[in-house]
């Protein structure tokens, strides 16, 4: 499987490449297509804002089930971020399922980007991945991850707190 990704190899580190935000939704969408195209078992593929905004979508996808599917994706990857563990921890999740007769949905974050918003703010990202019934969800699951990783150029990296602090100055 290749993947058209671009070289970042040249960029300064923690960089976006220098396109603009037409041309990384587009080459985010090439690849949820190669996705879709070369991952057995999934048939759709689309990746929502966290607050329910499409954003780039399969082209054989209908814009209105998009909206949908990105209000409710957008739902339950919020509930599941509230629920507590079992040891009382309040995590977000690494993925959702949710399994029906029909089709698999597999949910995770993605990332936030500054091509979603003409502010330029970043938007914080959810990957939304369907699958056929009776796909190899360990295989889909594996590839989603993958997936994830190959839209790194296009994503903006959260500072993370170090040893439960929450950054702030003191």
């Amino acid at each position: 499987m290749t993947y058209d990704v671009p070289d970042t190899t040249t960029a300064a580190p923690c960089e976006l490449p220098a396109a603009s935000p037409e041309e990384v939704r587009g080459q985010m969408a090439r690849l949820l297509e190669q996705f879709v195209q070369d991952t057995p078992g999934v048939t759709d593929a689309m990746l929502g804002s966290r607050d329910g905004i499409k954003q780039v979508w399969c082209s054989h996808m209908d814009a209105d089930w998009v909206d949908e599917l990105a209000a409710a994706f957008s739902g339950m990857t919020a509930l599941a971020r509230g629920i507590k563990g079992p040891m009382g921890a309040q995590l977000p999740p690494q993925q959702v399922l949710v399994e029906r007769d029909d089709t698999l949905f597999l949910l995770t974050d993605a990332g936030a980007g500054k091509a979603f918003n003409k502010s330029g703010a970043t938007v914080a990202t959810v990957l939304g991945v369907l699958a056929r019934s009776d796909a190899n969800i360990g295989a889909v699951a594996f590839d989603i991850g993958r997936l994830v990783a190959r839209f790194a150029p296009f994503m903006t990296t959260p500072v993370r707190a170090r040893d439960g602090q929450d950054g702030s100055a003191e």
